[in-house]
């Protein structure tokens, strides 16, 4: 069974209409992104993410 990884740069088309429609196949982030997304996610939390934070649409408003 092969493993897709997600690294942010090389995920195609073609991989995500393979996962859509064989939903066996492994998927996995790579360790690059997962360092990467903590780090886009400590920097809102401590940024955005209290109650002193001037209102910023997205973040503090309930969108998504």
């Amino acid at each position: 069974m092969s493993t897709i990884t997600i690294d942010g740069f090389k995920l195609t088309a073609a991989q995500v209409v393979s996962v859509a429609r064989a939903p066996h196949l492994k998927v996995a982030l790579a360790e690059s992104s997962r360092a990467a997304l903590k780090q886009s996610r400590d920097y809102i939390e401590s940024t955005w993410m209290h109650d002193e934070a001037p209102m910023m649409y997205s973040f503090n408003t309930g969108v998504g």
